[in-house]
This record gives structure tokens, C-alpha cells and sequence, in this order.
């Protein structure tokens, strides 16, 4: 896959961009939220029914929750304060451990950490919040509605000082609920995460680690499924790679596929030698399938499902420095690249959030470290950085260039037999901004002006497609 880098001229007055170099296509990155300590302790990213990418955050001492949505009129980000966190008590952190889901409506709800666990939604009227459990300190959430829309939020607090409890908060016509899912160590990284399957059945993952803590062994990854009873039927995970003591498993991250099997993502630690390893485990037929990912340090990962079911994840690798990668599977091969640096040690990234849209376009919230935490967004193609090439006997070339002096961009491409084409230009969301060519053409060379007035600033796609095939997209920037 094909792509330019462009310069900007001023000439006659106009904008334009040439190609200086061909490169493989790259991630593009923007600023959401710049504000010192923003994005701390973890962000949430989810699609709308339009494909529009919205992400909930924390904005550090206040005003605590927040939530941005990104305006594609101009490809800025509007951000609104959900949960002012000005009248609690020292620390002011409300919003961290954010959880972001869409209702049917179209509606954002979001469960956070807000001196104890708090939840908000939004309707015609704007945000609400309220707060189903009022305890101590809550170690992150995971949300998900309902066929019917009520939420249902995974979560743990520290009981004592040696254990935890697993929770499952959920509402439904009648009220709030709080049960006990499971009893784990304290000061496990247990990562509790919820799915909910076609049948309404709620699924749960989690981490009960620390080997020989408290004298007692760890079970590592945890999961389950609530009945129809409302029991919850618990396992563990089963890591056939892990055949050595000093090895244990932590941080999952759960997805269902189209059949309802679990997936898990997860971080294997080995004590010994002080490494973690990224892998993925699925279920099927009653036995888990566990593959190894990456070898590097893996922290702060989340775990999505394309449209195939394809696993695709997002987390952080090497301590020094530390970059945010993003790796997925395709035909039994992982393949990892680097998305951004996010700072070096133990700083940067806390709970990345990732969802791929309809398209295969992945869209990622994190938190950068540079002198401060600041809240990211990045979006990218499954296939970046690797090379596509194009059937010679359907077509020889696809460029992308402005007209010099004019207000339009001019697209050239050529077949080399008669055959159904398909031209199109898409924006950073991964949405369709206008279709240019949609007919047969016989074999030779086309060019096409596309009137660019009204067109906001930004990186867009012209993607070239013969069929169903996509043969090449070229990326390409407009700036005002």
C-alpha cells in the first residue's frame, strides 16, 4: 500500500501539496485533550451508529470526568465535562478507570471511578450520573448494555489486606444490584472486563495473581459466565505455555466472536527473569487454544474484534522507551508495528482503548507522557506497513495530486482492460466523503477533478477499488 508524503506551497495564494517521497502508510495521531494529566489512569474509546470516534477520559484534579467527540466538519475534538469532581475530597481523580458504551438510541453511558463506583448517561436532556456503589477505592470498570440497555459494570475493590472482591453491578427495571463475582488477592492487576453474548448472558475476566501471596497460590486468568439463574458458572484459564513455576498470567482483556467464544488477551509475567509476553487464548470445543503474541514487555492492553472476528490489540511494549503497538492476526500470523512513543519507564500509557470500525479501520484513545500525561487518538488501517501489490493486468497507476492554482484535487489512474471501478475518498473516521467513480470502464487513462470547496482541513483516503477488491489507497492532506 502506497502512500505520499506532502509539502505545502503557497502558490497564487493556494494551499497545495505535492508528493516529496513514497512511504508505507503510517498511523495518524492527533491531540484530543493537551491539558495537564489528562488521560490518567486509562481512556475509553467507542463508534457511534455513525462511525464517529468518542472517547471518556479523566482530567486529573478536576473537573474529573470528561468526554470528547470528534467533529469531522473541522477535525477538531469537542470536549464536555460529565462529572465535576470539584466537591470530593482529596484525591480529586473522579473519571479514572472510564468504560464508554453506546445505547440503541445512540446514547454515550459511561461507568468511572467517582469516589466509589459512578455511572452517567445521556439523553435528550443531557448528562446525568448517579452512583450504584458507593465503596472505597474501585480498581477499574468495564461496561457493557444490554439487549435491552441496561448496563451491567465488572469491577473489584480491596476488602482486606489480603483479599479483593470481584463485583458485578447491573440495573434493570426495578433498580440497582450489586453481587459478588469471585474473591481474589489484593494487589492483583486484575483487569476485570465484561462481554454480554447474543442470548444476554453476561461473560466476566479477570486476574486472581500473585503466586505464594499470603502463602497461598494465585489461579491466574479467571472467567465466567452468569446463568439464567444469575450464578455465575467460574473457570480458570488454562495457558499450556506456561509450564515453568515462575510463571504466571495477568491483565485479560475479554471478547466474545460471532459464536459467543471467549477471546483473551493477556500478559504472561515471568518473576524469574522479570518479562512479560503478550498472548491470546480462545475457547473452543470446551478447550482453550493459547498462542504466543509478542516476547516484549506487554502492559495496559485491550483486545477488539473486527467484523471477521480477527483479533486485533493494543498495548504497550519495552520499558525503555515505551511505544504504544498495536498487532493483529491475519491468516495464523501475527503482525505487531509501533503506533506512537508514549514515554519512557514506567510512565505513559494506562488502559489504551481500541475498537475496529466496519472498514478495518482501528481507532485508539490512549494517554502520552511527555512533560505531562495528554490524551491521544490515533487511527489506522490493519494492513499499515505492509506492502500491497497491485494485479499488473488490472491497472498500472494511481496518483493523487492537487491542480496548481485551482481549488480541486486531481486523481489519475489507468486499467489495462475494461472492467467495473470504483473511486472514493474517505476521512480520518474511516467514513465515505463522496464517491467519484462507481461504473465500467474500458482500459486506459482516467483523470478526475475532485472540487475540494467545503472540504475541512485534514489527512483523507482515495481509496481505488476494481469489484470488490481494494487495489490501492492513497492518503493524501488537505490544510486551509
Amino acid at each position: 500500500m502506497q502512500q505520499y508524503l506532502l509539502r505545502k506551497v503557497i502558490l497564487y495564494g493556494v494551499a497545495i501539496f505535492i508528493p516529496l517521497f513514497a512511504f508505507a502508510t503510517d498511523w495518524y495521531t492527533m491531540m484530543v485533550d493537551s491539558t495537564n494529566w489528562s488521560g490518567v489512569y486509562g481512556t475509553s474509546i467507542a463508534l457511534d451508529s455513525f462511525g464517529i470516534p468518542h472517547i471518556a477520559y479523566c482530567r486529573y484534579n478536576g473537573p474529573g470526568l470528561m468526554y470528547a467527540s470528534f467533529n469531522s466538519d473541522d477535525s477538531t475534538w469537542i470536549i464536555e465535562s460529565v462529572f465535576d469532581s470539584a466537591g470530593m475530597k482529596a484525591p480529586r481523580i473522579a473519571g479514572i478507570y472510564s468504560s464508554l458504551a453506546f445505547d440503541s438510541k445512540g446514547y454515550p453511558h459511561i461507568s468511572y471511578f467517582g469516589g466509589g463506583l459512578g455511572y452517567a448517561w445521556k439523553d435528550s436532556l443531557g448528562w446525568h450520573t448517579t452512583q450504584p456503589y458507593p465503596g472505597a477505592w474501585i480498581d477499574g470498570t468495564s461496561l457493557v448494555l444490554d439487549k435491552y440497555d441496561y448496563p451491567h459494570i465488572g469491577y473489584s475493590v480491596d476488602w482486606t489486606y489480603t483479599t479483593a472482591l470481584v463485583f458485578h453491578t447491573y440495573q434493570d427495571e426495578s433498580n440497582w444490584h450489586t453481587e459478588v463475582v469471585d474473591t481474589i488477592f489484593t494487589g492483583s492487576p486484575r483487569n476485570v472486563t465484561l462481554a454480554v453474548d447474543r442470548e444476554n448472558h453476561i461473560h466476566i475476566s479477570y486476574g486472581d495473581l500473585r503466586p505464594g501471596h499470603a502463602g497461598l497460590p494465585g489461579r491466574g486468568i479467571m472467567y465466567g459466565v452468569r446463568n439464567e439463574a444469575g450464578e455465575w458458572e467460574l473457570e480458570k484459564m488454562i495457558d499450556t505455555l506456561d509450564v515453568v513455576f515462575t510463571c504466571f498470567e495477568r491483565n485479560p482483556c475479554l471478547a466474545l466472536d460471532s459464536l459467543d467464544h471467549p477471546c483473551i488477551a493477556y500478559e504472561s509475567w515471568d518473576t524469574l527473569v522479570i518479562k512479560g509476553k503478550l498472548k491470546y487464548a480462545t475457547k473452543l470445543d470446551g478447550i482453550w487454544h493459547v498462542e504466543l503474541v509478542d516476547t516484549l514487555w506487554a502492559g495496559g492492553l485491550y483486545l477488539s474484534l473486527d467484523a471477521l472476528c480477527g483479533p486485533h490489540i493494543i498495548y504497550k511494549t519495552e520499558r525503555e522507551p515505551s511505544w504504544l503497538s498495536y498487532t493483529w492476526e491475519s491468516d495464523e500470523v501475527w503482525h505487531t508495528e509501533k503506533v506512537c512513543w508514549v514515554g519512557g519507564g514506567s510512565g505513559g500509557v494506562h488502559y489504551p482503548g481500541l475498537i475496529i470500525d466496519d472498514n478495518g479501520y482501528a481507532h485508539i484513545s490512549c494517554n502520552k507522557m511527555n512533560s505531562h500525561l495528554n490524551t491521544r487518538y490515533a487511527t489506522g488501517h490493519p494492513e499499515v506497513g505492509i506492502e500491497i501489490e497491485p494485479e499488473p493486468s488490472l491497472y498500472t497507476s494511481l496518483n493523487v495530486y492537487p491542480s496548481i492554482g485551482k481549488q480541486s484535487v486531481k486523481i489519475e489512474f489507468t486499467l489495462n482492460r475494461k472492467v467495473m471501478a470504483n473511486l472514493s475518498i474517505y476521512n480520518i473516521a474511516g467514513q465515505k466523503i463522496i464517491e467519484l467513480v462507481n461504473k465500467e470502464r474500458d482500459c486506459g487513462t482516467y483523470t478526475i477533478h475532485w472540487d475540494i470547496k467545503g472540504i475541512k482541513s485534514g489527512i483523507y483516503f482515495c481509496r481505488f477499488r476494481t469489484g470488490k477488491e481494494v487495489f490501492m489507497t492513497k492518503k493524501f492532506i488537505i490544510l486551509r
